[in-house]
């Protein structure tokens, strides 16, 4: 791969803002990213073209930084980088009799916490940012899904996990109508066959923007689909058939990895049904 071209260009999706019926000319603004992300390997090349140096040296050095990181943050350090800062944090609660055992990870989650660093803000605020108009979204709307726990020293929300409590954001959510389809189901991306089922009587609060449940027990680390289906279309008005939403990228129960898609902002785009 070339060097990549970095346009610094930044088209903000403007969508009707639906939280406010009774305002009709405001808009909700969504970063609309590039189609195809890039990968550990393609920022490698685009190093190695930049610099003149070979590839495979450049993916090599790339990758020894990436895990020293890794394991600087494992050993307990935080990593200061122009790009991002990281750190270890822990979740969890103990028994004092539990002390001196063995740290049961089951019990005890440890992962870490990053966020912007210096050069991305900078590079952020030199992006020349531009508006264009979306439709209105039909049905209902997710804007993303969390544990309904945070950090109490980052307020990050914590690794989401079978047994315990989850939240939807978004728009239309609220879950009503007598079709036995209506209500929220996850299905496990590595095993299709696997789904679970969460009716409206499971869920509290069930309000157009925001349900919370309880995670099935059944629900194991890894890569869920989630999608919400309901005849609410607002205020006491209902549809005469189930509409439904699929969140286009899984939600990771248990450690989150970084994908690399980088799409995270983005997703609203789903499906409708």
């Amino acid at each position: 791969m070339a060097q990549l071209k970095y346009a610094l260009d930044l088209n903000l999706k403007a969508y009707p803002n639906e939280l406010t019926p009774d305002v009709d000319n405001d808009y909700t603004v969504k970063v609309h990213t590039q189609s195809t992300p890039l990968t550990q390997e393609d920022i490698a090349a685009s190093v190695a073209d930049r610099l003149g140096e070979e590839p495979a040296r450049v993916k090599s050095i790339i990758e020894i930084f990436m895990e020293e990181v890794s394991l600087a943050v494992a050993s307990g350090y935080c990593v200061s980088a122009d790009a991002f800062y990281a750190r270890p944090v822990a979740s969890g609660v103990v028994t004092d009799d539990e002390l001196s055992q063995a740290v049961d990870r089951e019990q005890v989650k440890v992962y870490a916490s990053f966020r912007q660093g210096p050069a991305v803000e900078a590079a952020l605020q030199k992006a020349k940012l531009h508006y264009f108009l979306q439709p209105a979204a039909t049905g209902p709307y997710i804007a993303g899904m969390t544990s309904a726990f945070t950090d109490a020293t980052t307020r990050v929300p914590l690794p989401m996990a079978g047994g315990e409590m989850a939240v939807l954001t978004g728009n239309g959510l609220k879950l009503v109508g007598d079709d036995p389809s209506v209500g929220i189901t996850l299905t496990s991306v590595s095993d299709p066959d696997t789904s679970f089922f969460i009716p409206p009587v499971k869920v509290s609060p069930n309000t157009p923007k925001k349900l919370q449940f309880s995670l099935p027990a059944g629900v194991t680390e890894g890569e869920w689909t989630v999608q919400v289906t309901t005849c609410f279309a607002g205020g006491s008005y209902q549809t005469k058939e189930p509409r439904s939403f699929t969140l286009p990228h899984p939600i990771v129960v248990g450690e989150v990895t970084d994908s690399g898609d980088g799409d995270d902002d983005d997703s609203g785009q789903g499906t409708f049904g």
